[in-house]
Formats: structure tokens, C-alpha cells, sequence
């Protein structure tokens, strides 16, 4: 799949910008603070309806405006679909074709997005929530069985939750009704463990070769870490049961894939707790591209690559090696504040974007 055209109404410091993409790489130039991380960032957020860099979406409005409108046209090898993401006061609205989409998981996966940025590298040194995040949404954008599977699951631990602080106060209350709950809990946290385990089993296929190559290191892998790992249904009902008086105490569930928690293992080590920033970098980076060919296999078609400065915090030799990954059926979209910076036989190839206080100032299409 390709995106063809980005346009932005009152996105961040953008006021309107429309934008028509090369099917292969797009390198967008400028210096810091004038919206080459938001524009990658508009793409993720049209992708998956979430940004990576806000916590509130009022925060994608332009200071000066009460709404902010993405809109972007998708080639999928000839088909096409305009994917349309408005944010105002009262929240947001998804549209596909202008028809709008009520379920997310309706939406989701209709572009398929990898994104590489500093805040990449800080989601595995942050605390499992953050990890438990980015694996949801890598996991929806190939399968919205995930997503709806997720949801559901998000609410029956809610409900899970609010019982346990009702049987606090009340000890006397009706307990066949955790039973239910409990039955529905099991069943869900299930799917939920085995579609993250086939998830990371399926990025160790690719991950410690594409590592290798850009650092020279071998024996990197993806862990994921379940206190439901191998249980059954039987088995996880007992431990529900040898852990209820603690969570009825603290008000919270504590067995279930709400305390998942995924790293990497370079030779047995933890690189979130002894790796250096340029190994962790390096594992960050081999993740991406193993979800590039991940996506690819499973989707049968190739996602949108975004790069967020990048090459600036790669030495020469690793930016050849992870040059030769940018493949020509893959869309990358590079952001620098330095087109030095990017080898000259690639950027011959590309588009390439001048970005200044939200507006392009020059384009060049070789």
C-alpha cells in the first residue's frame, strides 16, 4: 500500500498543507520545530487514530482553531480509499469514503504504518504500560479480531475491577456474579496471551538477523513475559482463586495479560536494564524492520515506513546497512535537519520536502 496525498487542516502548526507523495522514498528537510516530526506524526495518527507523542488529541488542534481534520488518499496496488480523521471538542470521527466508521476496529489496519522515532527507543525503557501499548496497536493494524478481542477484554477487567473494590466494602456481596465474571476474564486474557506470544514469535523470525547485520551482534530476541503463560482454563481459575483476598485488599487484578510485559534479550542480558542507548537503539531499530517484513508476509502487502531523524544518531556504517533495507516496494518517509546526512545515491531516488513553520517551501522530484 501507498499514501498518495496527506492533507492537513489545522493539524499542529500546520494551517492547510497538501502533500502528494513518492511511492518509494520522501525525505522532508528542515530544521527543529518546524513540523517534520508532525507530519510523520499526522500519518501515525491517521494510521491508527492515536498519537505517539500526546496523550490528549486536542493537543493534534492548531491553537488558533476548534477542529483538526487529516485526510489521506490510499493506493492499495490500483484501489483506492480516502481515509478521513476529524478531531474537535467533542472527540473524534473516522470516515473512509466519507462514510463514517463507528467501530475502530472497523478502521484500523486500512493503513498499515511503522514508525521509528526517539520516542521509539523510550516505550522500552518506560514501564510495561507503555510496551503493553505499542504491541496493541502493532497487533491491531494486522488482525482487528485483536482489536475487538482487546476491547472487550478492557472491559470486562473494568468491570472485574469495580466488583473487587464492591467486595472490599461489602464482603457479604453476591460472589456468582465474579464467577461469571471470571469465566469471561479467562476466556479473553487467553486469546489475548496467545495472539501477543504468535506476535513476537513471529518477529524473532526475522529480528536477530536484521540486528546482526546492522551491528555485527548475534543472539537478539524478543520476550514476552505472562503470569498466564501455559495455564488452562482450570489452572487460571485457581490462580484467580489463591490470589483473590490480595486483590480484593488492593481493589485490582493482578493475574492477566493487564501485567504482560514484553523486552529485549541480547545473550541472556536485558537491554532495558544493562544495554547502553546505542544498543537499545540498534534492538529498537531491528524491531521495526523485522515488523516491516512481519507486516509484509502477513498482510501480504507492504507498510508505510516513517523514520523520524533517523541517520542522525547512526554513524556512516550503520546508516549504509539500514539503507539497504529502505527496499524500492516499501513507502519510507525520512524527516533530517541535515539532507548530508542521507547518502547522495539515495536521495537521488527520492522526493524531496522543505519544510519551514508548518508550510513546504520547496519541493524537488528527481
Amino acid at each position: 500500500m501507498k499514501l498518495q496525498k496527506i492533507y492537513l487542516k489545522n493539524y499542529r502548526n500546520y494551517d492547510d498543507i497538501l502533500l502528494e507523495l513518492n511511492n518509494n522514498l520522501n525525505i522532508i528537510i528542515g530544521d527543529n520545530a518546524q513540523g517534520k516530526t508532525n507530519l510523520l506524526e499526522s500519518i501515525y495518527v491517521l494510521a491508527v487514530t492515536k498519537s505517539f507523542l500526546s496523550i490528549s488529541d486536542k493537543n493534534l488542534i492548531n491553537f488558533n482553531s476548534r477542529y483538526s481534520m487529516i485526510k489521506g488518499i490510499v493506493d492499495y496496488n490500483g484501489s483506492y480509499d480516502e481515509l478521513e480523521l476529524l478531531i474537535n471538542e467533542n472527540g473524534k470521527v473516522v470516515k473512509i469514503n466519507k462514510k463514517e466508521i463507528k467501530k475502530l476496529s472497523d478502521y484500523i489496519s486500512k493503513m498499515n504504518v511503522i514508525l521509528f522515532s526517539s520516542d521509539s527507543i523510550r516505550i522500552f525503557k518506560d514501564s510495561p504500560s507503555c510496551r503493553r501499548k505499542y504491541f496493541n496497536i502493532q497487533i491491531s493494524q494486522i488482525n482487528k479480531i485483536y482489536l475487538a478481542n482487546l476491547n472487550n477484554y478492557n472491559l470486562v477487567l473494568r468491570q472485574r475491577n469495580e466488583f473487587l473494590k464492591i467486595i472490599n466494602i461489602n464482603k457479604e456481596s453476591d460472589m456468582n456474579y465474579l464467577d461469571i465474571l471470571n469465566d469471561k476474564y479467562i476466556g479473553l486474557s487467553i486469546v489475548i496471551y496467545n495472539f501477543r506470544r504468535k506476535y513476537v514469535d513471529l518477529v524473532n523470525k526475522y529480528i536477530d538477523d536484521i540486528f546482526s547485520s546492522i551491528t555485527g551482534l548475534e543472539g537478539l530476541k524478543m520476550i514476552y513475559t505472562s503470569n498466564v503463560s501455559n495455564l488452562d482454563k482450570d489452572m487460571f481459575k485457581d490462580k484467580l482463586k489463591s490470589n483473590l483476598s490480595r486483590e480484593i485488599q488492593y481493589k485490582i487484578t493482578f493475574i492477566g495479560p493487564n501485567r504482560d510485559d514484553f523486552y529485549f534479550d541480547l545473550n541472556g542480558k536485558n537491554l532495558s536494564l544493562y544495554g547502553s542507548n546505542g544498543q537499545i537503539r540498534s534492538a529498537v531499530l531491528a524491531l521495526k524492520l523485522a515488523e516491516v517484513k512481519l507486516f509484509t508476509d502477513v498482510l501480504s502487502d507492504t507498510p508505510i515506513l516513517l523514520l523520524d531523524d533517523i541517520f542522525s544518531e547512526l554513524d556512516i556504517d550503520k546508516r549504509n546497512k539500514v539503507i539497504k533495507y529502505l527496499d524500492n516496494d516499501i513507502q519510507t518517509i525520512v524527516t533530517t535537519t541535515d539532507i548530508e546526512n542521507i547518502d547522495k545515491n539515495v536521495r537521488n531516488k527520492a522526493n524531496v520536502y522543505k519544510i519551514e513553520n508548518g508550510k513546504i517551501i520547496s519541493r524537488e522530484i528527481i
